[in-house]
């Protein structure tokens, strides 16, 4: 029987891989953990607390929702198109300038 979903908060990848890390340690983890570890440990291209720091970076400085940022983080894009497939859905436009800003901060 499945254990009760007490929240439901997003996480970037690194951030998964931190969790199951520590799940693993308390015991083992069970066969779709196990996938979704090996996935996101195959795709985080950074550590778990510079996700975090990156998120709230990006959320407090481009003003954009946590969604976004979490993705942006997860793909981590390399140019003004690629990061532009990402910001589409905000809730403003962002200049060519300022996409040039979240890509520096992204290089960091």
């Amino acid at each position: 029987m499945p254990k009760e979903t007490l929240n439901k908060i997003p996480v970037s990848l690194p951030e998964v891989v931190s969790i199951f890390n520590k799940r693993k340690k308390d015991g083992e983890l069970n066969y779709l953990q196990r996938i979704a570890l090996e996935h996101a440990q195959r795709s985080a291209q950074v550590t778990g607390r510079q996700a975090k720091t990156l998120v709230k970076k990006i959320i407090a400085e481009f003003e954009l929702s946590e969604d976004i940022a979490i993705t942006i983080v997860n793909f981590l894009p390399e140019t003004i198109d690629e990061l532009r497939v990402f910001i589409q859905d905000a809730s403003r436009v962002f200049t060519t300038e300022e996409t040039g800003k979240l890509l520096d901060l992204l290089r960091e």
